[in-house]
């Protein structure tokens, strides 16, 4: 990774965070809507947060890993992935204490996309909503962290 790489994952990183915000936002306010559909719309922006999630992960191997193999229990391995630290290679992207959080949202992405007929509990919806806030008010500092540790192994 050089530095002109590292800009441009830095840039890209941010837009998603941005969209992340606006998803948990928009979660947040569906959730407390009262009218017909207020729980899909909210699960809606759930998965759309996760997928913008998962999709910086991948963003972030292939820019340091080159590749990232999709086949089996990928989504698993892609957040057990970004949980490493991988000296000579990157640092962790994703802090150990997000781990169980990006998980749920992560199962719920899962339940939200395969569902046949699913039933959406309020009272499920404001556990991950509060996850989606939590996480995606914590990606800018993670951004930060990460590509300030990257900076130091580029001077160093």
């Amino acid at each position: 990774m050089d530095r002109v790489g590292l800009a441009i994952l830095e840039q890209e990183l941010k837009a998603d965070a941005s969209v992340m915000a606006e998803a948990a936002r928009l979660a947040r306010e569906r959730l407390a809507d009262e009218h017909a559909g207020h729980l899909s719309a909210c699960g809606y922006e759930l998965n759309r947060l996760y997928n913008v999630l998962e999709k910086s992960f991948e963003r972030l191997c292939e820019a340091f890993e080159n590749h990232f193999e999709k086949a089996g229990d990928y989504h698993e391995r892609l957040l057990e992935r970004v949980s490493l630290d991988l000296p000579g290679i990157r640092p962790r992207f994703l802090p150990p204490e997000f781990r169980s959080q990006v998980r749920e949202l992560k199962s719920f992405r899962h339940f939200f996309r395969h569902a046949y007929d699913p039933i959406l509990r309020g009272d499920r919806l404001a556990e991950l909503v509060a996850d989606a806030t939590g996480v995606s008010a914590a990606f800018p500092m993670w951004i930060r962290n990460f590509c300030d540790a990257v900076r130091g192994e580029l001077h160093g």
